[in-house]
C-alpha cells in the first residue's frame, strides 16, 4: 500500500483524524449536558478534561496538517518540521496538565484511588514520552530534508 498520494495510507489516516477531530469537538461541547443527563456534575478534578481535550484536539489538527503534506507527495519539507516541533511542545504542555491533575489528586483531594493515581501517572509519562519522541522525529526529518536539498543540488 502506498503511503503518499491521494489514495495512500496518509490520506486514509487524515480522514480518520478529521472524524476524530470533529467528534472530539462535539464531545467536549456536549460533555456537561451528557453528564447532567446521568445526574453527574463536573467537579474540580474533572475540569482537567477540558484543557487536555483541547490539547488532544490541537495535536489531532497538527497531524491532519502533517498527513495533508503526505497527500501532496511532499513529506520532506520545512513545514512538517515545524508541525512536529510545535506538536511536541503541545504534548509537553499536555503532560504538565496531567501532572497538575495528579498532584491535585494526591495533595489536595487526598483521596488515594490507586486506579486514578496510576492512570494520571501513566498519562503524564505518555505525553512526556510523546513530546520527546516528536522532538526527536522533527530533528530526524530536519536532517532528511537537508540531505534531500543537498541531493537535489548535486544533480
Amino acid at each position: 500500500m502506498r503511503i503518499t498520494g491521494k489514495s495512500g495510507l496518509g490520506d486514509i489516516l487524515k480522514r480518520f483524524l478529521q472524524v476524530c477531530f470533529w467528534g472530539g469537538i462535539i464531545i467536549l461541547i456536549a460533555l456537561p449536558f451528557i453528564l447532567q443527563g446521568f445526574g453527574l456534575n463536573l467537579n474540580a478534578s474533572s475540569i482537567v478534561i477540558y484543557p487536555n481535550g483541547i490539547i488532544l484536539l490541537i495535536i489531532t489538527h497538527k497531524f491532519i496538517e502533517l498527513f495533508d503534506s503526505l497527500k501532496k507527495n511532499n513529506p520532506f519539507c520545512d513545514s512538517n518540521i515545524k508541525i512536529l516541533k510545535s506538536t511536541g511542545v503541545v504534548a509537553l504542555i499536555g503532560s504538565i496538565f496531567w501532572l497538575f491533575d495528579l498532584l491535585y489528586e494526591i495533595v489536595l483531594v487526598k483521596e488515594v484511588d490507586i486506579v486514578v493515581t496510576l492512570t494520571l501517572a501513566f498519562l503524564f509519562i505518555l505525553f512526556l514520552g510523546v513530546s520527546i519522541a516528536l522532538y526527536m522525529l522533527s530533528e530526524l526529518l530536519k536532517e532528511a530534508t537537508e540531505y534531500k536539498r543537498e541531493n537535489e543540488l548535486t544533480i
